[in-house]
């Protein structure tokens, strides 16, 4: 797992989740009536959506590495991107969530909803192959990966693609959008130079991809943003 996190909503509101290309494990419920949970299982995102909250809203999430989203989704994975499970749906995927409780629910026991069994062994070459993606900002090209990792540029998308739920352009392309989303963002580099120092051919290449994955463009990023905290250089 990379990831335990938790929200309990002050006040009525929404906001912007961007993607990360994770798979979660959430529940949902209520301080007035806690027992009363909705569980939720994510496919890899690479898409943006919206969440709106009201005062009183709980969560609690597991997020795994991107190399075990199989053990939400086993053999569903390849249809999981950017879908959403909630209540029996997500019950239907991962029969355990049935057993948990609202009113003493906490992250250890969300985490032992997934059977061990369902953890399989990660390739070597797959976790060497995404630490050296975020290492290089997602600015390494697929085949000049796989050679680091010993493996074909087929055989590693094929890899990607069992585990992940993504091929290994597209999470390449979800890690370079996020850096240099931090280089405007918090390091305050101008648009110019981060599609510069992003990897982008110029500065139209950049915009794209930001369309793609955040829905807005350099110059309007919202202010409202939830960012994921992934890993990056």
């Amino acid at each position: 797992m990379e990831a335990m996190w938790s929200f309990a909503a002050r006040t009525s509101g929404s906001a912007v989740v961007l993607p990360d290309g994770r798979c979660d494990i959430i529940v949902r419920n209520h301080s007035r009536i806690p027992d009363q949970i909705t569980p939720i299982i994510t496919g890899p995102a690479t898409q943006p959506y919206r969440v709106d909250y009201e005062t009183g809203d709980q969560w609690l999430g597991i997020r795994l590495r991107p190399e075990h989203g199989a053990a939400l989704w086993q053999g569903n994975l390849g249809n999981a991107p950017d879908r959403v499970l909630r209540g029996p749906e997500a019950m239907d995927c991962l029969p355990s969530l049935a057993a948990l409780h609202g009113a003493d629910l906490t992250l250890d026991a969300l985490a032992h909803t997934i059977p061990a069994q369902n953890w399989p062994d990660a390739d070597p070459r797959l976790s060497r192959a995404i630490d050296i993606l975020h290492a290089s900002g997602g600015r390494l090209r697929i085949e000049a990966l796989a050679k680091l990792v010993a493996c074909t540029a087929r055989h590693l998308n094929r890899i990607f693609r069992r585990n992940v739920g993504l091929s290994a352009k597209s999470y390449a392309q979800l890690i370079q959008f996020h850096r240099t989303l931090k280089l405007i963002t918090e390091g305050n580099v101008p648009i110019i130079a981060a599609a510069f120092e992003g990897g982008y051919s110029d500065q139209a290449h950049m915009a794209r991809t930001f369309r793609r994955f955040g829905g807005f463009t350099p110059s309007g990023i919202p202010t409202d943003l939830s960012l994921p905290n992934i890993p990056s250089k």
